[in-house]
């Protein structure tokens, strides 16, 4: 679910159509619904990210903004990250520390970092290929998940260079979000459980205000992100995704 993080921390949030009946919709046609209902032209989120380990618990908040065509950028305002930001233009990303006042370009092994201490890497942030130019895509049929029926489906890798090789989404067949993923190593160990919940509807997108990541092969590790505030369609200066300006 690496798209997840990206309507998580980079917010990419066409309405969601009505479900079909039973039997009517395929494989293909759901994830198309999925990804309709992530469509934008901007946003703007405000939200709180909190990390649970061995170490002990860390909260962040911040607030992202978002534009059509990948650009986003996330400024970190309480907690042990303040003052930093995350650019990203395209495939590049960029970091800000304004401890150092310096603007740093992520390349190569840099991209696997973790992202506030979180169980997402800044690689997560990248990829902007479609689902289904990234996986094969199989559908089991119907399965309530949390009271809701949902789509189940079986996500297979494509390339070897994905996070993860196999993904089990439940999708909630009205609306049309992820409200649980199951995420699979290459040697098929499930290795991540994603949570979502308190669904709202902001501008006709269906949004997940609470989402919790579970790190299955870590003991009490968990990332939770709640949405604060949300706003979709507003106006963004184009100084927000110049990284000249990052140190404003």
């Amino acid at each position: 679910m690496r798209n997840l993080l990206a309507a998580v921390l980079v917010q990419s949030l066409l309405i969601a159509s009505p479900a079909s009946a039973q039997g009517a919709e395929t494989a293909e046609s759901v994830v198309r619904k999925l990804e309709a209902n992530q469509v934008f032209d901007t946003a703007r989120i405000e939200a709180r990210l909190t990390v649970t380990s061995r170490l002990g618990k860390t909260e962040n908040e911040f607030t992202s903004w978002s534009r059509a065509g990948g650009d986003a950028l996330l400024e970190i305002t309480s907690g042990p990250d303040r003052g930093q930001k995350v650019l990203r233009q395209g495939q590049n990303v960029y970091l800000y520390y304004p401890d150092a006042d310096e603007v740093i370009w992520l390349k190569g092994s840099a991209l696997k970092n973790s992202v506030m201490g979180s169980d997402f890497s800044y690689e997560d942030l990248t990829d902007d290929k479609t689902i289904l130019q990234r996986f094969d895509a199989l559908l089991s049929g119907r399965e309530d998940f949390g009271g809701r029926p949902c789509w189940k489906l079986t996500l297979t890798a494509k390339s070897r260079n994905e996070t993860y090789a196999k993904e089990e989404l439940w999708v909630d067949a009205e609306r049309f979000v992820t409200l649980h993923a199951v995420l699979y190593s290459a040697s098929g160990k499930a290795i991540r459980d994603l949570v979502s919940s308190d669904v709202r509807t902001v501008n006709g997108k269906n949004v997940p205000f609470s989402t919790v990541m579970t790190d299955l092969l870590k003991k009490n590790s968990t990332t939770a992100m709640s949405i604060l505030a949300a706003e979709i369609g507003l106006a963004i200066p184009e100084a927000y995704f110049n990284r000249e300006k990052l140190s404003w």
